[in-house]
């Protein structure tokens, strides 16, 4: 598929062959460097064929990735009390799907990097739904604050929580994959209001996940020492793994994505 850029001519060569050949930002070429066909617009097909050649020629470096889990190692080594482990998804997973791109599906990226993460506020909320839901039996959060251990982990309104949830990163290169929404409805679920019917087009969606083999590396640790610390730091782990293999994290939870056994 070849693509073009609204840019100065000389300055639009060098910039393509650089595009082409030299870029291992995925965030840049997700959110910046999309290009468009000779009509200015961009079809869902060559989305596709877009999306589908990045998972054939990952623009990830393998020793970036390495540099970025090593460099996050010794991060999470200088914090007091902090534990880790490795999980990977079941099948597919993808965060941020829902954020805005001019793809109209997009994927959480360090936007130094362009490395896939998990951040810590999204673990943070799926191991406070997991306490509330499955532990303390409750949808409310005040009712959850009575309980003196989610109070410590989670905080308030008020007061910052004791525990610190850390942005997960992959250990190794993660595997993209390429997916796709079918709504097989769309005027039904559009403005234009028609009934479903058997004979409507699909209209499907392309956009790009990561694949089993995408292993990542999470943390939590304790924000400052004190009493107790150390065993709520084993209560927010418990939790969170436990979110992680029942609840899944991220988009499409309900079609399987997002579950990540613990090891």
């Amino acid at each position: 598929m070849t693509l073009v850029y609204p840019l100065p001519r000389d300055t639009k060569t060098n910039f393509e062959d650089r595009v082409r050949t030299r870029c291992e930002n995925l965030s840049l070429l997700l959110d910046r460097y999309v290009g468009y066909n000779g009509k200015w617009n961009f079809k869902e097909e060559q989305k596709a064929e877009f999306l589908k050649n990045l998972t054939q020629h990952c623009p990830l470096s393998q020793d970036l990735v390495r540099a970025n889990y090593q460099r996050w190692q010794q991060m999470v080594g200088a914090l007091p009390d902090s534990q880790t482990f490795k999980a990977a998804p079941e099948w597919r997973m993808v965060i941020g799907l829902g954020q805005s791109s001019i793809l109209e599906t997009s994927m959480t990226l360090d936007r130094i990097t362009g490395i896939p993460i998990i951040p810590g506020s999204a673990l943070k909320g799926l191991a406070a739904s997991y306490a509330m839901l499955c532990q303390l039996e409750t949808t409310k959060r005040e009712d959850a604050e009575a309980d003196p251990d989610f109070k410590a982990i989670f905080g308030t309104q008020g007061e910052a929580g004791a525990i610190i949830f850390l942005d997960a990163v992959p250990t190794q290169l993660p595997k993209l994959e390429v997916d796709i929404m079918n709504n097989h409805h769309p005027k039904y679920y559009g403005d234009e209001g028609s009934p479903p019917a058997p004979w409507d087009s699909p209209n499907p969606v392309y956009f790009l996940t990561l694949g089993r083999e995408s292993e990542f590396a999470f943390a939590i640790a304790e924000r400052e020492a004190g009493a107790n610390i150390k065993t709520r730091v084993d209560k927010a782990v418990e939790w969170l793994k436990a979110g992680l293999s029942e609840m899944g994290v991220g988009a499409k939870t309900a079609a399987g994505y997002g579950y990540m056994p613990v090891k």
